[in-house]
């Protein structure tokens, strides 16, 4: 590759079109990142709930989606490029702004496929320009897209992992129609300077290794290194420190990239970052070593994308992009095989641990980096010094606070510019006092939360914040609280909810994996007795408890013990429940003044049920006379699933079931005396 491809034009650092195309790259992997999350989500928590809707017709509607980018390949045969980029750049705009406003589920899951679509054939445009040598490799198109991930996270730190795409207040309206604003304005001003000719170039057979490895790429740092949530899920630590090492690690994979322009290092770096994003998949890594992981494995992961897109561009030919086009469509098609296999394993039995997935994702990713440093190389051109793969930046002694320097380096300092979010994220929003009210009862909740998403299919979790302040819990177990699965907006809702609620006191235990399980929330402290996993007995998903003594200070109730819980969910399989009741008595232990809430997916008359009857607990809904108010209302078969036991030795009065669409469950809640 040419040197010139890398050169910084003289002229001034924002007046240049090589950063209006970054803003515009910066903008479109934003809105097309919101898009495909969004797109995720409601195929799982809409169209995955609707009856007579299985695990497969989402796959083959997800499969269809990625698959069309193959046949709206025509679109770079029938129309010229300037109207073309118009039209794909403000079309992915449009689509992200139409899923912001529109609040019918299956009108916004079309939208979100075919801005996923869109999105896609946005980026076959913009690697055709760096093909034709239109922008820069690197300090504008890579740059652009490690800030367009970096934005991404940050601003969903802003708002607390609940991504801006299922808020409706005001402000986050405001914000994105002055984004699409900007956007619309830049793409009209920046096509003035495209050719109005068909003359597309198309890259050589190498990007069917090249450029395919993108959107696993994409499902790699959705599911770990920008997810804020299971950063603090996995870590223990809060949203600020989470972000701010996320931000840190793109700042450091940026700079890192810079080692481009020494030749010897190109190679020794993709072989040694190759293993490290490979290592950086193992499971059950927590605390610090995870950190290192996040940290390590990013930064290795940036420099193999920046190996695999230069070899995309390094050789091309003008005709029809079919060759781009179909290993995009290769590309969508790994991340949906992906995205399945790892979400499905939860929900069918595989042969494989869903960890092996981002695993072999990482693995795949690798390969094609070595596969594109090593393919043609010359060793002997290489140590001479001659090799230019890369075709380096322009070396100058130019001052670093020179005009050309300045250019060069602005991404990183924009990069910088990033940590301000976790700062502010630090000052309080208000002072509250706290105040002490004695109280002769406390009132507890269990609520299936649905991983916060309402029976329309959108992820509201003030809508849950507000039936519990509803139900006025002062201890509440949850089930069902994700805590970064992509398929679910990637929100912490363990800690977003904590934080909503004022509830100081809580304890999160995993399931299935470290980001997803059960959590108790409290306004008084909890001690945690024990928690851990039920028998799993080749169930695709695993479950857990939580079991804790809570210290009822300030009331003249005396301390209880609670455990959370959430059981076998296939109806068919009451063997399975049986043994998960088992297991929780044998923990329990027969200790007094004890409150056992979950979803049992079981109903009264069924063995598992009557196993805890003779254990000695009270249904709380019969004693009270409530047990014909079904808490699985919303599909059939209707029923009473959801459950707070009591020891006898527990006062109990004031019970509810409140009618909410906020989930797919309804709430327990009564008054313990």
């Amino acid at each position: 590759m040419n040197n010139h491809q890398y050169k910084i034009l003289n002229s001034s650092i924002f007046a240049n079109k090589s950063w209006h195309y970054f803003i515009i790259i910066v903008l479109n992997t934003l809105f097309g990142l919101q898009i495909l999350s969004s797109f995720f989500s409601l195929l799982v928590n809409f169209l995955r709930e609707r009856p007579a809707v299985g695990l497969f017709q989402v796959a083959i509607y997800a499969l269809v989606t990625f698959l069309l980018v193959l046949p709206a390949g025509f679109l770079f045969r029938v129309i010229n490029k300037r109207t073309l980029f118009m039209v794909i750049f403000i079309s992915v705009s449009v689509a992200r702004l139409f899923i912001q406003v529109c609040r019918w589920a299956p009108l916004s899951l079309a939208v979100s496929a075919l801005g996923t679509i869109l999105w896609m054939l946005s980026f076959i445009f913009i690697i055709s320009l760096a093909q034709q040598r239109k922008i820069q490799l690197f300090f504008t198109f890579f740059p652009a897209l490690v800030f367009g991930f970096a934005l991404f996270s940050a601003l969903n730190g802003l708002f607390g992992t609940w991504d801006m795409v299922w808020r409706l207040s005001h402000e986050v309206f405001l914000a994105l129609i002055t984004l699409v604003a900007i956007q619309a304005a830049l793409i009209f001003y920046t096509a003035k300077n495209i050719e109005n000719d068909k003359n597309y170039p198309d890259g050589s057979g190498a990007v069917f290794y090249s450029i395919a490895a993108y959107l696993p790429f994409v499902f790699l740092q959705l599911y770990q290194f920008q997810n804020i949530a299971a950063f603090n899920a996995i870590t223990g630590s809060n949203t600020n420190l989470s972000l701010f090492i996320i931000v840190l690690s793109n700042t450091l994979a940026l700079v890192f990239a810079y080692f481009i322009e020494k030749k010897i290092l190109r190679v020794v770096l993709t072989v040694v970052f190759a293993v490290l994003f490979v290592l950086s998949f193992l499971p059950q890594i927590t605390g610090i070593a995870y950190i290192l992981q996040v940290l390590s494995g990013n930064i290795a992961g940036w420099w193999l994308l920046l190996i695999l897109l230069n070899r995309a561009i390094s050789r091309t030919s003008l005709k029809t992009p079919w060759k781009n086009t179909s290993a995009f469509t290769l590309s969508g098609i790994l991340l949906f095989v992906f995205a399945f296999i790892y979400y499905g394993s939860y929900d069918m039995a595989l042969p494989l641990k869903s960890w092996m997935i981002p695993v072999a994702a990482a693995v795949l990713i690798s390969v094609f980096s070595l596969a594109s440093i090593f393919n043609g190389l010359s060793f002997r051109k290489l140590m001479a010094g001659r090799q230019n793969t890369y075709g380096s930046p322009d070396q100058s002694s130019a001052g670093f606070l020179s005009k050309k320097n300045l250019s060069k380096y602005l991404s990183v300092v924009l990069m910088l510019s990033l940590f301000i979010i976790p700062a502010i994220l630090i000052i309080p929003l208000e002072n509250k006092a706290e105040t002490f009210v004695y109280k002769d009862s406390v009132r507890v909740m269990h609520y299936n939360i649905h991983q916060g998403f309402n029976i329309d299919g959108y992820q509201d979790l003030e809508s849950i914040a507000r039936v519990i302040e509803k139900n006025d819990a002062d201890i509440i177990c949850l089930n069902e609280v994700s805590r970064g699965w992509i398929i679910n907006g990637s929100a912490d809702v363990y800690a977003w909810l904590k934080s909503r609620l004022g509830m100081h006191y809580s304890i999160f235990m995993p399931a299935s994996d470290l980001i997803w399980g059960n959590a108790i929330l409290s306004k008084y402290p909890l001690n945690l007795i024990k928690s851990g996993f039920l028998p799993r007995m080749d169930a695709p998903l695993q479950r857990s408890y939580i079991y804790a003594n809570v210290n009822l200070y300030g009331t003249s109730v005396e301390n209880i013990n609670i455990m959370g819980t959430h059981l076998h969910h296939i109806e068919g399989e009451s063997e399975k429940r049986q043994a998960q009741v088992k297991a929780l008595l044998e923990e329990w232990g027969g200790s007094g003044r004890t409150v056992i809430c979950g979803d049992f997916n079981a109903v009264t008359g069924d063995k598992e049920i009557d196993m805890i009857k003779e254990a000695g607990f009270i249904d709380s809904q019969f004693a009270l006379g409530k047990q014909d108010e079904f808490t699985w209302i919303f599909y059939e078969p209707y029923g009473r699933i959801d459950y707070i036991w009591v020891t006898p030795d527990i006062d109990i009065s004031g019970l509810n079931v409140t009618y909410s669409r906020a989930s797919d469950h309804l709430p327990i809640s009564l008054e313990v005396n």
